[in-house]
């Protein structure tokens, strides 16, 4: 009796039919999703095109084997920002580090000669520029406000201090030159008006200009220096020159028999060139002085 007992206490409940089997336990529910760590781009809009998926970030170099190893890592990964026409590459096509810094330090070296310490890089503005502080500069009369146009121009094309200061100093050296040779055109202009004008007689006429002029020139105390400046390639002028001349030939004799001072027979020359018409204290002054005043009213024309 207690064995039958025994057995009924530990029989499957469900097996004698007393009741359904217990429900199975319930799966636990799934974490939820995590949002994406880039959003998803918009959808474009009816007729445009798809917008293009975002640039992905270069990758960083692998982690190195070793820490000696973490060097060579950190050179490749320099170089290769290294600008493209400073890298060498082995015959594997691979980046060379060593020879492409070399080629790096090359040029810097060789940007170094050619800038130096900083002197012949161009100032930040025009007005930096400065003028050359010698005397043969300062003779020309430049200032800073006459040479702001060239000024501006150099500092567009890049000059430096220093190349500015050699263009201004050449300048002034060969300034001189620059007006001589305009002076030699203006001589050369002058000879051609002259000898269109006079012919054959251009030689004649312009040796008694240059007389006549060198004499009165002397008389009012004008260096010849001064003559030459004020009429040397005035046509014009020469013109009245060479006809003072000619009547000062033909007024010889005269002048000669009438002047008896005029012991030489020079003329008017010859007084003009009289001690006594250059000094005022002299005896013969006022003499001398008349028949040259009276010989020139003379041969002025008058006006009608």
């Amino acid at each position: 009796m207690l064995l039958k007992t025994h057995r009924l206490m530990n029989a499957d409940p469900g097996a004698t039919g007393g009741g359904a089997p217990p429900a199975p336990a319930p799966a636990p529910a799934a974490p939820p999703a995590e949002p994406p760590a880039t959003p998803p781009a918009p959808a474009p809009a009816p007729g445009e095109p798809p917008a293009a998926p975002p640039t992905e970030p270069p990758a960083p170099p692998a982690d190195p084997k070793s820490a000696l190893a973490a060097g060579a890592t950190a050179d490749e990964w320099s170089a290769a920002k290294v600008p493209e026409k400073f890298q060498v590459k082995n015959d594997k096509g691979e980046l060379d580090v060593t020879a492409t810094f070399r080629k790096v330090e090359e040029h810097r070296a060789n940007l170094e000669k050619r800038l130096g310490a900083g002197e012949n890089i161009r100032p930040k503005t025009a007005d930096d520029y400065k003028l050359p502080d010698t005397e043969e500069f300062k003779a020309i009369g430049i200032d800073d406000a006459t040479a702001k146009g060239f000024k501006e121009k150099a500092h567009a094309k890049g000059f430096s201090q220093d190349q500015y200061a050699l263009v201004m100093e050449e300048y002034a050296r060969l300034a001189p030159d620059l007006v001589n040779a305009g002076q030699a055109l203006s001589a050369e202009q002058a000879i051609a008006t002259l000898k269109e004008t006079w012919k054959g007689d251009y030689e004649t006429n312009i040796a008694g200009a240059y007389s006549v002029a060198v004499k009165l020139a002397k008389a009012a105390g004008v260096s010849e220096a001064e003559m030459d400046s004020a009429i040397g390639n005035n046509p014009v002028g020469l013109r009245m020159l060479a006809t003072i001349a000619g009547e000062m030939k033909e007024d010889k004799s005269s002048v000669s028999a009438n002047g008896g001072t005029d012991a030489a027979g020079g003329g008017i020359e010859a007084l003009m060139a009289h001690p006594a018409y250059h000094d005022a204290k002299h005896p013969e002054h006022a003499a001398i002085s008349k028949k040259v005043h009276d010989h020139f009213e003379k041969i002025t024309p008058k006006d009608d």
